[in-house]
Protein backbone atom coordinates (compact mmCIF):
# COMPACT_ATOMS: atom_id res chain seq x y z
CA UNK A 1 0.00 0.00 0.00
CA UNK A 2 1.59 3.28 -0.99
CA UNK A 3 0.63 6.31 0.75
CA UNK A 4 -0.07 9.68 -0.86
CA UNK A 5 1.92 12.61 0.41
CA UNK A 6 -0.48 16.33 -0.10
CA UNK A 7 1.23 19.60 -0.05
CA UNK A 8 -0.29 21.00 3.04
CA UNK A 9 1.01 24.51 3.07
CA UNK A 10 3.62 27.06 1.95
CA UNK A 11 5.36 29.93 3.88
CA UNK A 12 7.04 32.33 2.28
CA UNK A 13 8.86 34.41 4.47
CA UNK A 14 11.66 37.74 4.20
CA UNK A 15 13.18 40.15 6.23
CA UNK A 16 13.27 43.66 4.90
CA UNK A 17 16.05 45.95 6.92
CA UNK A 18 16.26 49.28 7.16
CA UNK A 19 17.99 49.52 4.43
CA UNK A 20 15.65 48.20 1.91
CA UNK A 21 12.59 49.38 0.28
CA UNK A 22 9.40 47.32 1.79
CA UNK A 23 7.27 47.24 -1.69
CA UNK A 24 10.42 45.85 -3.50
CA UNK A 25 11.14 42.92 -0.95
CA UNK A 26 7.01 42.62 -1.08
CA UNK A 27 7.16 42.21 -5.12
CA UNK A 28 10.40 39.34 -4.42
CA UNK A 29 7.67 37.46 -2.60
CA UNK A 30 4.95 37.52 -4.86
CA UNK A 31 7.05 36.92 -8.32
CA UNK A 32 7.73 33.86 -6.56
CA UNK A 33 4.04 32.92 -6.91
CA UNK A 34 2.33 31.71 -9.77
CA UNK A 35 1.16 34.53 -12.08
CA UNK A 36 -2.59 33.80 -11.00
CA UNK A 37 -2.73 33.77 -7.64
CA UNK A 38 -0.19 37.23 -7.51
CA UNK A 39 -3.47 39.45 -7.14
CA UNK A 40 -4.19 37.39 -4.39
CA UNK A 41 -1.27 37.13 -2.64
CA UNK A 42 -1.58 38.83 1.32
CA UNK A 43 1.39 39.32 2.72
CA UNK A 44 1.36 39.91 6.31
CA UNK A 45 3.81 42.19 8.28
CA UNK A 46 5.50 41.83 11.75
CA UNK A 47 7.44 44.53 13.06
CA UNK A 48 11.06 43.40 14.80
CA UNK A 49 13.66 44.67 16.14
CA UNK A 50 17.25 43.60 15.56
CA UNK A 51 20.31 43.27 17.61
CA UNK A 52 21.32 46.57 16.91
CA UNK A 53 17.91 47.93 17.83
CA UNK A 54 17.69 47.92 14.06
CA UNK A 55 14.13 47.91 12.59
CA UNK A 56 13.58 44.98 10.38
CA UNK A 57 10.01 44.03 8.98
CA UNK A 58 9.07 40.16 8.39
CA UNK A 59 7.11 39.46 5.72
CA UNK A 60 4.80 36.24 5.88
CA UNK A 61 2.60 34.83 3.01
CA UNK A 62 1.03 31.53 3.73
CA UNK A 63 -0.76 29.55 1.19
CA UNK A 64 -2.72 26.27 1.97
CA UNK A 65 -3.71 23.11 -0.35
CA UNK A 66 -4.07 23.52 -3.84
CA UNK A 67 -2.54 27.40 -3.81
CA UNK A 68 0.73 25.73 -1.69
CA UNK A 69 0.80 22.81 -4.77
CA UNK A 70 0.14 25.16 -7.58
CA UNK A 71 2.96 27.75 -5.99
CA UNK A 72 5.78 24.59 -5.42
CA UNK A 73 4.87 23.04 -8.85
CA UNK A 74 5.59 27.11 -10.10
CA UNK A 75 8.75 27.73 -8.16
CA UNK A 76 9.97 23.82 -9.50
CA UNK A 77 9.39 24.71 -12.64
CA UNK A 78 11.26 28.40 -12.84
CA UNK A 79 14.25 26.82 -11.35
CA UNK A 80 17.86 26.51 -13.73
CA UNK A 81 18.21 23.34 -14.45
CA UNK A 82 21.75 22.81 -12.17
CA UNK A 83 18.92 24.20 -9.16
CA UNK A 84 17.04 21.16 -9.60
CA UNK A 85 19.52 19.23 -9.52
CA UNK A 86 21.02 20.27 -6.47
CA UNK A 87 17.38 20.51 -4.77
CA UNK A 88 17.56 16.62 -5.18
CA UNK A 89 20.86 16.07 -3.79
CA UNK A 90 20.63 18.39 -1.06
CA UNK A 91 17.49 17.06 0.04
CA UNK A 92 18.47 15.44 3.22
CA UNK A 93 19.87 18.83 4.19
CA UNK A 94 16.36 20.48 3.07
CA UNK A 95 13.84 18.48 4.68
CA UNK A 96 13.00 17.73 8.33
CA UNK A 97 11.20 14.58 9.49
CA UNK A 98 9.99 16.11 12.72
CA UNK A 99 8.34 19.31 11.75
CA UNK A 100 7.32 17.28 7.88
CA UNK A 101 8.85 19.85 6.15
CA UNK A 102 11.33 20.59 2.97
CA UNK A 103 13.16 24.50 3.78
CA UNK A 104 14.14 26.07 0.29
CA UNK A 105 16.12 29.60 -0.05
CA UNK A 106 15.94 31.68 -2.92
CA UNK A 107 18.14 34.66 -3.43
CA UNK A 108 16.04 37.84 -2.32
CA UNK A 109 17.46 40.18 -5.16
CA UNK A 110 16.98 37.90 -8.23
CA UNK A 111 13.28 36.48 -7.25
CA UNK A 112 13.01 40.73 -7.20
CA UNK A 113 14.56 40.58 -10.75
CA UNK A 114 12.00 37.46 -11.56
CA UNK A 115 14.63 34.80 -11.34
CA UNK A 116 14.02 31.84 -9.18
CA UNK A 117 17.28 31.24 -7.97
CA UNK A 118 18.33 28.77 -5.16
CA UNK A 119 21.26 30.45 -2.43
CA UNK A 120 22.94 29.44 0.56
CA UNK A 121 23.33 33.35 1.65
CA UNK A 122 21.39 35.22 3.99
CA UNK A 123 19.73 37.83 2.04
CA UNK A 124 17.07 35.27 1.01
CA UNK A 125 13.45 34.76 0.73
CA UNK A 126 12.73 31.12 2.73
CA UNK A 127 10.41 29.03 1.14
CA UNK A 128 9.04 26.09 3.98
CA UNK A 129 6.79 23.27 2.12
CA UNK A 130 4.62 21.33 4.95
CA UNK A 131 3.41 17.80 4.30
CA UNK A 132 1.01 15.50 5.21
CA UNK A 133 0.92 11.84 5.85
CA UNK A 134 4.65 11.63 4.26
CA UNK A 135 7.00 11.32 6.89
CA UNK A 136 10.54 10.47 4.80
CA UNK A 137 12.65 12.01 2.34
CA UNK A 138 11.90 9.11 -0.24
CA UNK A 139 8.23 10.38 -0.04
CA UNK A 140 9.43 14.21 -0.84
CA UNK A 141 11.91 12.86 -3.14
CA UNK A 142 9.32 11.20 -5.28
CA UNK A 143 6.90 14.44 -5.09
CA UNK A 144 9.69 16.06 -6.36
CA UNK A 145 10.80 14.09 -8.75
CA UNK A 146 7.24 13.99 -9.99
CA UNK A 147 6.86 17.72 -10.17
CA UNK A 148 10.53 18.52 -11.46
CA UNK A 149 8.98 15.86 -14.50
CA UNK A 150 6.11 17.50 -15.09
CA UNK A 151 7.82 21.15 -15.33
CA UNK A 152 10.38 19.73 -17.67
CA UNK A 153 7.51 18.04 -19.80
CA UNK A 154 5.92 21.30 -20.15
CA UNK A 155 8.66 23.63 -20.58
CA UNK A 156 9.87 20.82 -23.40
CA UNK A 157 6.88 21.55 -25.03
CA UNK A 158 7.18 24.89 -25.24
CA UNK A 159 10.90 25.07 -26.17
CA UNK A 160 12.47 24.61 -29.69
CA UNK A 161 14.26 21.48 -30.23
CA UNK A 162 18.19 22.09 -31.71
CA UNK A 163 18.54 18.68 -33.50
CA UNK A 164 15.16 18.47 -35.61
Amino acid sequence: MTRRIRIESIEIVAHCHATENPEKVKQAIVNILPPELRGRARIVEQRLTGYFRNPITRLVLVLHRDEAAETLKHILSRLPEHDRRYLLLSLDQRYDRKSNKLFLRLDKQEAYLGNLVLSEGSDTVRVSVSFSIARSAEDVRSLLEALLGESARASGSASTDKGG
